[in-house]
């Protein structure tokens, strides 16, 4: 996670609700087309929450999806180090899923894919037939390679990582620093790119979640 030095309060651009909207759509119209040409049917939604609430709504209604199962990770700073957890993982009891279920696991900003990977990894445990599909609205250019996900599929691509030097970056039409979504709190997002904890007023639910990972900054 070295690329936390490299962030600036200035580099973030706030979305508006249209350019996320359209975005969405975006997204939406290279999921239905993959289902069309397959011949697929998803049977849940899989958004991963917070940011995959968003995206993985929208999806469920526009493909007149009932069944939304979501899980949730999140990073926890403290020490010089990041312990990434699990705070919400899929029910005991899921009804109703055939053998071999097609999932739609949706994710919102996608930056390096470890919350991805994370989350395939543990459905693939649960479901082992399953067919995978990934959709995240914002995806980093250099990290667009899922293990465990069928097909992958974004909205728009970002550099929010800071792999591609900047003049690259605008060169494929990617934005060369960060976007702010609608509805998140700059304060939160720069707290976290500097690598230190956030005080949320329930930071006691992600404290005694379940560690997957541990990471030296």
């Amino acid at each position: 996670m070295s690329y936390l030095a490299e962030y600036k309060k200035s580099d973030f651009k706030r979305l508006t609700w249209e350019e996320y909207g359209k975005t969405l759509e975006v997204l939406y119209r290279k999921v239905a087309l993959y289902l069309k040409e397959h011949e697929l049917r998803v049977e849940a939604v899989i958004p991963i929450l917070r940011a995959g609430a968003f995206p993985g709504t929208y999806l469920a209604y526009r493909l007149h999806i009932l069944r939304l199962l979501p899980v949730q990770y999140h990073y926890h700073f403290e020490k010089g180090k990041a312990f990434f957890r699990q705070i919400l993982d899929l029910p005991e009891a899921i009804p109703d899923l055939s053998q071999r279920p097609t999932l739609l696991v949706v994710e919102g900003n996608h930056r390096f894919g470890l919350t991805a990977q994370t989350a395939i990894a543990d459905i693939k445990k649960r479901f082992p037939r399953a067919k995978i599909l990934y959709a995240a609205d914002h995806m980093d250019y250099s990290f667009r390679k899922i293990e465990g996900a069928d097909a992958v599929f974004f909205g728009k691509l970002t550099n929010e990582t800071r792999q591609l030097p900047c003049d690259e970056a605008r060169e494929k039409g990617i934005n060369p620093l960060s976007e702010l979504f609608p509805w998140e709190d700059l304060d939160e997002e720069w707290t976290t790119v500097q690598g230190k904890q956030f005080k949320y007023t329930d930071l006691e639910v992600l404290v005694k979640g379940k560690i997957k990972r541990e990471i030296t900054l």
